[in-house]
């Protein structure tokens, strides 16, 4: 079947869900699923369990956490603080499914900071606590202090540095040796909802530009040496999945365009915080006041 552009594990299942699933009295094979509340937050879980899951929902296995909540820009503190709090209890559960105990962390913000829709990953990692010097340079400190070792690196795109983002991600994992890689990356919706209102979080990596058609070579476990968790939020749709929804047809000339909201500029800033702030109360500790 044709599927509509999307990065989302949890649009993927409901696709084929609507097209094949109530035929099968209306489960996966391979996919389980479930969902969670918190407070004003949906949290939906996916775990593809085996090839045939994979082949089902176009995913590789591996869990797949999404929380979905109200626009970011108008949250006040609480709200916020909330989401974060949130993000950050469930990606440091996703993490652990790959380290029991994890000790260090590379962070990587993929994509284009000159693209302010691609700009997600960039921008998040001037928000990540990066602790990995104090650590070389002064050890003791480093120790009583109780931060978590961290480092960051932005590997920039293809077309400006002639390497590919999971080539320099591969050559700084061998420099820093970390348990966990956590790679940030905006991603691509198949809903306008969801549309900078849901973080996905994933123990499989990430392929950057998958969504919009644009796939480079897969940031995972295999290309880097390290386990890889992705964290992402959609920030553009194909223009063509918006309009069959809108005329309920098909109208092939649109595809291949994509777009974003017209607040992109906001909702990328404050989002690039929530996913900073939330690998520092992840693996540091911190209250979100101490991050402001």
């Amino acid at each position: 079947m044709q599927r509509a552009r999307t990065d989302l594990a949890v649009e993927a299942r409901s696709e084929y869900m609507e097209k094949y699933a109530p035929a099968h009295s209306g489960e996966i094979d391979g996919v389980v699923y479930s969902e969670r509340k918190h407070g004003d937050i949906d949290v939906s879980e996916i775990d593809v369990t085996n090839e045939a899951g994979e082949r089902a929902v176009g995913r590789r296995m591996g869990k797949y956490v999404s929380l979905c909540f109200p626009d970011i820009t108008v949250t006040d503190f609480e709200g916020f603080a909330r989401i974060c709090e949130a993000c950050a209890g469930e990606l440091m559960s996703v993490c652990k499914t790959l380290a029991a105990a994890p000790k260090s962390l590379l962070v990587c913000g993929i994509g284009n900071a000159k693209m302010t829709p691609d700009a997600l990953g960039p921008q998040a990692l001037s928000h990540v606590l990066v602790t990995r010097s104090l650590r070389e340079r002064e050890p003791e400190i480093f120790k009583r202090s109780g931060f978590f070792d961290i480092c960051a690196i932005a590997p920039g795109v293809g077309a400006d540095t002639g390497l590919d983002a999971a080539e320099i991600v591969r050559a700084a994992a061998e420099i820093a040796r970390p348990d966990i890689v956590v790679a940030i990356d905006a991603l691509a919706a198949r809903s306008a909802e969801r549309l900078c209102k849901t973080v996905q979080i994933c123990s499989a990596g990430i392929s950057p530009g998958s969504g919009v058609g644009n796939a480079v070579r897969a940031i995972d476990k295999e290309s880097i040496g390290v386990p890889v968790v992705a964290l992402g939020v959609p920030t553009v749709i194909d223009a063509g999945t918006l309009v069959r929804d809108a005329c309920g047809r098909e109208e092939s000339g649109y595809d291949g365009f994509f777009v974003c909201p017209k607040e992109i500029d906001a909702q990328t800033e404050k989002l690039s915080r929530l996913l900073g702030f939330a690998v520092n109360r992840a693996f540091h500790g911190l209250d979100l006041r101490e991050m402001l």
